[in-house]
C-alpha cells in the first residue's frame, strides 16, 4: 500500500510539472523570455522522456548566408555557429581527431562536466579538436558557452538544426538524454560515443584510448568553475546523488524564522549579502554550495560574491525556496 501511494504522488508531481512547463512554454513564445521554460526541458531529462518527443516541429534543413545547406548527418555534419554566423562542419577538422560534446543550458550534468572538458581542450589544442553543439535547448545556450568560455578554450561552437527546439544531429545518435559526447578519428569516422556525464579523468582516458593521445591537463576541481544556475529539480537531483557527501551543502539565506518553518534537507541557514560574507569565513572554499533565498531575488549576488571570494563550486537555485516548493520537492523542518 505504501508503495502505491508513493507512485501516485510521483505521478501527480510529474503531471503538475508538465502542466507548469506547458504554461511556461506559452509564456516564452509570447514574451521571448527564454528562462521561463527551462523546467520543461529538465523534465525531459530527469523524467526519462524519449528523445523523439523533442523532434516535433520543422525538421527541414536550413541554409547559410551563401545558400549552402546545413546537415545533421553523423558522417559529415554541417551546422550554424552558436555565437556568430560561422558554419561548423566536421570536414573542417580533417586530419585531426574530434571530440563533439552536446550540451544544453538546463542540463545539470552538462554544467558539471564542462570544467573538465575545458581543461582537456586547452591541454590538447593543436592535437585534438573540440566541438560544442548546443541542442534541445529552451534556455540560453550561448550564455552557458560564454560562462565557461568554451570559445576561449578552443571549442568550435555550433547549434543543432531541425525541430523546435533544434535536436536533429543529437537525436541521430539515438540519444535520449544529455550530456552525450561523440569521438571521431582523424579520418572523420565515428569511433566512440559516450552517453552521460564524463569526468575529466574519463574524458582523458577515452582520448588516450581512441586517439592515442596522452593528456596532461590542469585539474578542473582545483581551478573551480563559474556560478552555475540550476532549476530546483536539477539542484535536487544533484544533491540527491550526493546525500552521503558532507561537502554538498545547501545555503539558505532566508530569515531564521522562515528557515524554521521549512527548508531544503541538509541546508545551513546563514545571514549573508554580496557585501558581507562574514558568516562564511570558516567555510571550506572547495566544497559545493547550493545558494537559495525566498524567491531568487538576492541569491545571485551572494553566489557571485562567493565565487569572487574564492569558493570554487557555487550553484544558485533559481526561483529560490518558492520555486522549490512549487515543484513539489521535499523539504524538512
Amino acid at each position: 500500500m505504501a508503495t502505491t501511494k508513493r507512485k501516485t504522488r510521483a505521478e501527480q508531481q510529474e503531471a503538475a510539472r508538465l502542466q507548469r512547463a506547458a504554461a511556461k512554454a506559452r509564456a516564452e513564445r509570447q514574451s521571448k523570455v527564454r528562462i521561463a521554460v527551462v523546467s520543461a526541458a529538465a523534465v525531459l531529462v530527469f523524467g526519462g522522456v524519449a528523445a523523439v518527443a523533442l523532434t516535433s516541429g520543422d525538421d527541414s534543413a536550413a541554409v547559410d548566408a551563401s545558400g549552402t545547406q546545413y546537415s545533421a548527418s553523423q558522417e559529415d555534419f554541417r551546422l550554424p555557429g552558436l555565437l556568430d554566423d560561422t558554419t561548423v562542419s566536421l570536414a573542417d577538422f580533417a586530419g585531426t581527431p574530434v571530440v563533439v560534446n552536446f550540451f544544453a543550458s538546463w542540463c545539470v550534468y552538462c554544467n558539471e562536466e564542462l570544467p573538465g572538458f575545458v581543461q582537456v581542450a586547452k591541454a590538447t589544442q593543436g592535437t585534438v579538436s573540440f566541438v560544442g553543439v548546443n541542442t534541445s535547448d529552451t534556455g540560453d545556450g550561448a550564455a552557458m558557452a560564454r560562462r565557461f568560455d568554451l570559445a576561449g578554450a578552443g571549442f568550435a561552437l555550433a547549434t543543432d538544426i531541425g525541430g523546435d527546439p533544434p535536436t536533429q544531429l543529437w537525436t541521430s545518435y539515438s540519444s535520449q538524454g544529455l550530456p552525450v559526447t561523440a569521438f571521431y578519428d582523424a579520418d572523420g569516422t565515428l569511433v566512440d560515443f559516450a552517453s552521460g556525464m564524463l569526468t575529466q579523468t574519463e574524458l582523458e582516458q577515452r582520448i588516450a584510448t581512441n586517439f592515442a593521445v596522452d593528456v596532461t591537463a590542469a585539474d578542473a576541481d582545483a581551478l573551480g568553475s563559474p556560478v552555475i544556475p540550476l532549476i530546483p529539480q536539477g539542484a535536487y537531483e544533484l544533491l540527491n546523488t550526493h546525500t552521503d557527501d558532507p561537502s554538498f551543502i545547501p545555503l539558505d539565506l532566508r530569515p531564521a524564522a522562515d528557515f524554521a518553518e521549512g527548508h531544503v534537507s541538509g541546508a545551513v541557514n546563514i545571514e549573508a549579502s554580496a557585501g558581507d560574507l562574514t558568516a562564511l569565513s570558516s567555510f571550506d572554499t572547495s566544497a559545493s554550495y547550493f545558494v537559495y533565498d525566498a524567491t531568487g531575488t538576492g541569491s545571485t549576488a551572494v553566489a557571485d560574491a562567493m565565487e569572487a571570494a574564492g569558493f570554487t563550486h557555487v550553484y544558485e537555485i533559481q526561483g529560490g525556496y518558492a520555486a522549490w516548493t512549487q515543484d513539489g520537492l521535499p523539504t524538512t523542518k
